[in-house]
Parts: structure tokens; sequence; C-alpha cells
């Protein structure tokens, strides 16, 4: 038969039975972005060790104009430091005259950092925040409704957004707290929000027995919302941004919808096997921006209905499509009962707060290694031919280049069965990893190829044929 993908990077396909020529069944730790016609390996994430490193869960992060960035636990009032070398401190340890005091929301506005725990809002000078804190201002204000569970900030037409259950308050450019800047209909509470053109958006949330949920555009001057848009999900859970363009991850069974100015549209789902006891999401600060790429962090939810870690949403450019892909792989190499909490992106350098269930860190790219365990399973072979038993003679895979001490492993799968590894060699005069095995009563195929590095070098694949034996 022909090559069965040819060099055009489609990222996961639908499932394994359908998708868009040239993706994947599974795709993990694969760059088909960074070089158009080209399959590599990303680089690996390692752990950060460095000083005082984060040992719990911190949902929320900030990129500071000082050069730090400041990582706050979800359960605990403790703030992270991390400088611009990579060498972390614990700056604070925040207390409050009431509620709880891990931190729900924090943003860097008007010279100072702000950071929300339940029921009080606290701030520090911008000119007093590196490794050690000093002079900070704890229950600087205090929340009115003080929702338990998020308090998300924006800044829009130069004031500071924060939201508070059914509420959103505001801190203006001279320094003053607004607890009810604007309120919205009850049950709803604003779980993420975000700036679009001139307006805010406000993804909210009822209950996770509650299958509907708003999306709200407001102009930030109005007594009320501009545009609302009902969806039938459990909440907005976040917001991804592609230069001007919004994209929110709603419910729990991996959905992906467009904002096109004011109503979400469906526009992809997370490959899973989602179900009531199967579920997970992203959380509302595991988002950013890698190299012009959007990326978000899938996390367990229960039952691991797919797998987690951190994906990419995007494409080279505008003359390619959108896709999606499994791109970094946490450091423990676990894609089951991950929760992914704050992505941030420091300029080349990717740093994602992750718990395991047991094990909690932040990791970094490292720049050294690449990822170790990347590797595609292509779709269902044969479909057009399956009610007919074929034999399967060869796969090659055709390089660019195979680094020393690199190479691939081939492996097939017969009508869903398991796995079973092929023996390879090099033909270098085509440029390819050839596996030859004779299997017969082959109603459906399909090919896994893992990647095996050597450091930091790794094989790069520029198209992929599977041959019937005639």
């Amino acid at each position: 038969m022909p090559l069965i993908w040819n060099g055009a990077f489609r990222g996961l396909a639908d499932s394994k039975f359908s998708g868009v020529e040239g993706s994947f069944a599974e795709c993990v730790g694969i760059d088909g972005n960074s070089t158009p016609g080209l399959l590599k390996v990303h680089q690996k994430l390692t752990l950060e060790t460095t000083g005082t490193e984060p040992d719990e869960l911190c949902k929320v992060a900030i990129a500071a104009s000082n050069g730090y960035s400041f990582w706050f636990s979800s359960i605990s009032g403790k703030i992270w430091a991390r400088n611009s070398s990579g060498t972390w401190s614990l700056a604070l340890t925040t207390t409050a005259a009431a509620g709880d005091v891990f931190c729900l929301g924090a943003i860097e506005y008007n010279g100072f950092i702000y950071w929300a725990t339940q029921s009080r809002l606290h701030r520090i000078a911008i000119a007093n925040a590196d490794d050690a804190w000093a002079s900070e201002v704890l229950n600087w204000a205090t929340f009115a409704v003080t929702d338990a569970s998020w308090h998300p900030m924006v800044i829009q037409d130069a004031t500071l957004f924060i939201g508070d259950g059914n509420r959103v308050c505001s801190v203006n450019d001279q320094g003053t707290f607004d607890n009810n800047a604007l309120d919205i209909k009850t049950p709803y509470r604003i779980k993420t929000m975000i700036t679009y053109e001139l307006d805010v958006l406000i993804g909210t949330y009822v209950a996770d027995t509650v299958n509907k949920t708003e999306v709200l555009k407001w102009d930030t001057v109005s007594p009320s919302w501009n545009t609302s848009d009902p969806i039938e999900e459990v909440g907005i859970n976040a917001f991804i941004r592609d230069d001007n363009y919004i994209y929110a991850q709603a419910g729990r069974a991996g959905n992906i919808y467009f904002y096109n100015g004011e109503k979400l549209e469906p526009y992809k789902k997370i490959p899973g096997t989602w179900s009531k006891t199967a579920y997970g999401e992203v959380q509302p600060n595991s988002v950013s921006n890698f190299k012009g790429v959007p990326v978000f962090g899938l996390s367990n939810g229960s039952g691991n209905p797919a797998k987690q870690g951190v994906y990419s949403f995007g494409s080279y450019s505008r003359d390619y499509p959108k896709v999606l892909d499994l791109s970094w792989v946490i450091s423990q190499n676990d894609t089951d009962g991950v929760t992914i909490g704050a992505i941030l992106v420091l300029d080349y350098d990717l740093l994602v707060a992750w718990s395991d269930g047991t094990t909690k860190g932040v990791d970094g790219i490292d720049y050294s290694n690449k990822y170790a365990s990347a590797y595609f399973e292509t779709m269902m072979l044969f479909q057009d031919e399956r009610d007919v038993l074929k034999t399967l003679g060869e796969v090659k895979a055709m390089y660019n280049s195979l680094p020393a001490s690199t190479g691939l492993t081939i492996s097939y799968s017969v009508n869903g069965a398991a796995y079973v590894e092929m023996t390879e060699y090099d033909d270098t005069i085509l440029a390819a990893i050839v596996a030859q095995l004779s299997v017969s009563n082959i109603g459906s195929l399909q090919i896994k190829c893992q990647f095996n590095v050597a450091s930091n070098n790794a094989p790069t694949l520029e198209c992929l044929g599977v041959y019937q034996k005639e």
C-alpha cells in the first residue's frame, strides 16, 4: 500500500478508527510543528531542584517584571520565588484574618503583586518581592462573597478585575478596591476570566451535578454584561489564547470550544474514553503559549479517561492546520493520575507544576536531553479492506537523520491485539529503518514507532510506509 504517513503532521486523530490524513491514534512527546515535514522528539521535562523548590501543588503562578516568577501553594499559604537563574526559595507563608489561606489567584498590577485567598486580598510592592518578601500588606482588602475555589484576575482598561463567586471586584490605578464592580446571576460562580479585545470574558461554573454554564462578555463599564452564551457543560474550566483568538475548555469530557465574539462553537475534543467515572479538565491557570503555540495541561479527575500532561494546540504558521498532541510528559513519566497546575513560559523556559498524587513539583525543559519515551501509533490501517485477510510484508520508516546510538523500535498490532515488536535494520542507501516480518490473517493493523534516543540526539522521520506481502 502507499505511504500511510507522508510527512504532513496532523497530531492526534479523533480515535484510532477515524481522523484526518496525517493524524495518529496516539502521539506522545513528538514535535511535528517546529520543522514542517519532519517528526522530531521534544526535549524532556526535568524536575527543578535548585534551592528550596515547591513541595506542594501550585495551581497559581505569575511571571513578574523584576525577573522572578512566583508560585503559590494550593493547600497552604506558601509562596515560592524562582529567580532568573532558576534558583528557588520560600519567599513567604501567607496568613489571613479569615478563610482558607491557599492561593486562588494572583497577578502583577500597577507596581504591586496581588494575590487572593478565600476571603482576603493581599499585596506587595514589586520592589519588595524577591527571594524573601518584605513589607507585604496582608489582608489588604476583604471579599464579600469569599469564594472558596477561585479568584481569577485580569487587567483591562488599566483596571484590575477579580472574580469572587457571582461578583467581579476591581482595583483601580489609584489603589481603590471595589468588592462589587459587577454581579452576575446566582448560582453561577466565576471560575476563569480573560481579556478579549476591549472586553472581559467570564467563564462560570455552578456545580459538578449541574450540566449548564455560561460565558459572559462584559465591557468593564456597563452595569451588566453585554452578551451571554449558555452551553450544556459542567463549567468553563479555562480559556486558551491563540493571539487574537480565544478557545475555552469546558466540562469534564475534554471539549474545546472556539469563541466567535458572541458564542462558543464546538471545535475540538481531546481523544479519550469519557464517562461518569472517567473524567478530567484543564485547570484555569494550566494554559500558556510556548514559541507561538498555545499549550495547556490536562488533569485527571477520575478514571484516567485520557493521557495527562502538557498538550500543544497550534501549528507552524497560518499556512498549516491547527493540531492537537500530547507534547510533554511530566518528569515522573506518568500520564495517569496526574494533576497539572500552573504553567508559565519564561522565554524558552516552559515551567509546569504538577502532582501525581504523592509527589509534587515543578518541571522545566531540559535542553540537554530528549524525552526518552516518545512514540506514535497509527490509526487502524487497511480499513477499506477490512473484510479481506492480508499479510504484512514490511514497514519502512524513512529518516532525515539517524544519530549514533539512536533508532526506532517498530511494533505491530493485528485486529486490536497487543503490540508485537519487530526486528529492524538500517537501510543506509534508502535512509530508512526497515522491519520485515510475514504476518498473516490481518483484518486491521496498527503500527507503533518508539523513538530510541541517546542523550540529546534522536532520529527525525520524513515518512512511514506499510507494505503488504503479495
